[in-house]
């Protein structure tokens, strides 16, 4: 794509600091990251440095510039310019190091601070989103739904606020929370890490965030980016982000977590959703109890506001923005009380499909596994099987039911057919007996 077409949306360019304050950070920190990232890349360049370090070189000049004063690190060789000079630490600059790992394993990129990290978060929210009837059509092209579903979802993405999500299992109610949160377009900027109180705590997760790739500059109508130089770098530019957790998860991973052996903190996952979308799936399966799992999230879902605490109990406040979409099969009165299903934006049903809808699946089914579609099988499949069997029908049926008539033609040896009596053997299987 060339620089004249490519056009990448940001609601805001975090500006690259250019002295020590502006970082937000103290110098005896910087110097602390330096000496850690320099005693595990042995000899380095300044730029090679400073792009570990994620800062400009100008800042990480005056860093060197105190180590070497200190006697912790020196000159390996010289350049015509600045950012050509290599160094590596002293003997005494190594044990410095040492003792630093033994407070803090943390190297590379610079956090950034709390208030700057909020500044930015709130700049880039994710209730700011205009989502509209074009962008739900294009997010759920030729997906089948209930008619009039899409109308409901529409404007609870809009308005950036919780959804629930619940109704009968295979109904795809996993499948819509993951397609919602592509209509969140634009890209969000993520920190490496954040600091707070001289603690470290690592937010960008590259299982979790998706690197948006700058092979050009970003949409001048929202803000201008036209190479790395001109934003601070110790921020990411990223898919607005969405975090799915299911059955593992507990109330400690909506804490910080603290590496006993790295010595500093990792995320919980609300705190990486930020920007985006946390799904939580299959609620009320979950190993904790439900009330407590709710319970958790009434604060942060009235307030946009969440609280962590480090191990020396500070607490501190953090940014809550992101769409919460809770996804069940069990009655939302099973799981929560008044209080929280009040604070709930939207609780829409996904329920059992029409014939029609259902149809239309197989239709796509058929031509996904190279069966050829015919009406009257398909007849025979609601008529002798749903019918009879009394089996509502769901939106995962006609993938399983198909599915299997493919594998039963693969064990035959024979091609891919569709008739009665296969789908007869399908459901069999499928389906439990009356």
């Amino acid at each position: 794509m060339t620089e004249a077409t490519r056009r990448i949306r940001v609601s805001v360019v975090p500006k690259p600091p250019n002295t020590v304050e502006e970082t937000g950070l103290s110098l005896g920190f910087l110097v602390e990251l330096a000496s850690k990232t320099l005693y595990f890349g042995g000899v380095m360049s300044l730029s090679s440095l400073s792009e570990q370090m994620a800062l400009p070189v100008s800042i990480s000049n005056d860093v060197m510039e105190f180590l070497k004063k200190e006697r912790l690190a020196e000159v390996k060789k010289g350049g015509d310019i600045r950012a050509a000079y290599t160094y590596a630490l002293t003997d005494l600059g190594r044990e410095r190091a040492r003792e630093y790992l033994q407070i803090s394993g943390y190297f590379g990129a610079a956090p950034v601070t709390l208030a700057q990290y909020t500044e930015v978060t709130r700049k880039q929210t994710v209730r700011k989103m205009a989502v509209n009837r074009e962008s739900m059509n294009r997010a759920f092209e030729g997906v089948i739904l209930t008619p009039g579903l899409l109308e409901r979802l529409g404007p609870a993405v809009n308005s950036g606020r919780s959804i629930f999500l619940y109704g009968p299992s295979g109904n795809g109610k996993t499948f819509i929370a993951e397609r919602l949160a592509k209509v969140l377009n634009g890209s969000v900027f993520i920190p490496h890490a954040i600091c707070v109180d001289n603690q470290v705590i690592r937010v960008f997760d590259p299982v979790s965030h998706s690197r948006v790739d700058l092979g050009g500059p970003l949409d001048p109508a929202q803000a201008v980016l036209t190479d790395r130089a001109q934003y601070d770098r110790r921020w990411v530019l990223c898919d607005r982000p969405v975090i799915v957790s299911g059955g593992e998860l507990t109330l400690a991973m909506l804490d910080l977590s603290f590496d006993a052996i790295a010595k500093f903190y990792e995320a919980p996952l609300q705190l990486k959703a930020n920007g985006g979308v946390f799904l939580i799936d299959d609620l009320g399966r979950q190993m904790v109890r439900p009330f407590d799992l709710l319970n958790r999230w009434i604060v942060p879902l009235e307030k946009a506001r969440d609280y962590l605490a480090l191990q020396n109990g500070k607490k501190f406040e953090i940014p809550f923005d992101q769409i919460i979409l809770f996804s069940t099969n069990i009655a939302p009165r099973e799981l929560a009380d008044e209080a929280f299903l009040r604070r709930i934006g939207y609780k829409i049903k996904i329920d059992y499909l029409g014939e029609e809808e259902y149809i239309g699946i197989c239709r796509q089914v058929c031509e996904r596994v190279g069966l050829s579609f015919r009406p009257e099988v398909i007849r025979f499949l609601l008529d002798e099987e749903h019918g009879k069997r009394g089996v509502r029908l769901s939106a995962c049926h006609p993938n399983d039911v198909l599915s299997r008539v493919v594998e039963i033609c693969q064990y035959e040896g024979v091609p891919p057919r569709l008739d009665n009596g296969l789908v007869e053997r399908a459901c069999r299987d499928y389906f439990t007996e009356l």
